[in-house]
């Protein structure tokens, strides 16, 4: 079957309409309907000229969307620096002039507390242990181990011991630590 993409359809629909100047002299009747040749041939070409003019029109917002996204990465940096000028100017307190510009005041910012800082950390801690993140050297400790499996034995009614992972896993050498290591 061929496929509808809108290039093989407008083949195909011009392929139809000299299909049609060529073979087809009298009227016809398809589904129910009586077409002229001039008039089947206008359903193939109507076709093709909506699909040419959506094609312009999906081409155009396209390129309207690109003027859109420019103008606004130069607004967004034209308004930052507005309102550092305005903060600037006026001071961090100004916010009746602020307000006129529809910008709000920056947030005060000082020294943190012992309190604050340690709040922070706490909080910091809790969420990499919730994540199971950790940094550069934490990493470089854990080692996956594949699990070996025991040769088989016939059954003598008792079922095998399985080693742990650690206890199957080869001893780790001390000497050069900074030797690549093959998982």
């Amino acid at each position: 079957m061929a496929t509808n993409n809108r290039p093989s359809v407008k083949t195909r629909n011009t392929g139809v309409a000299t299909g049609i100047d060529k073979h087809i002299t009298s009227s016809l009747m398809i589904g129910g309907v009586t077409y002229t040749p001039d008039a089947l041939k206008a359903v193939f070409t109507k076709q093709n000229a909506a699909l040419d003019a959506a094609d312009a029109l999906h081409k155009q917002w396209q390129d309207q969307v690109q003027v859109a996204h420019t103008a606004t990465v130069v607004a967004r940096v034209v308004y930052q620096s507005l309102r550092g000028y305005l903060v600037g100017q006026y001071g961090s307190n100004a916010k009746a002039i602020l307000n006129d510009f529809g910008m709000s005041a920056p947030k005060p910012k000082g020294p943190k507390t012992v309190k604050t800082k340690s709040v922070a950390v706490a909080k910091n801690a809790a969420t990499r242990t919730a994540r199971h993140t950790m940094g550069k050297k934490q990493k470089m400790g854990v080692k996956g181990a594949v699990p070996t499996t025991a040769p088989t034995t016939p059954s003598t009614g008792s079922q095998p011991v399985a080693q742990s992972p650690a206890a199957s896993a080869p001893p780790q050498s001390t000497a050069g630590a900074g030797a690549s290591r093959i998982a």
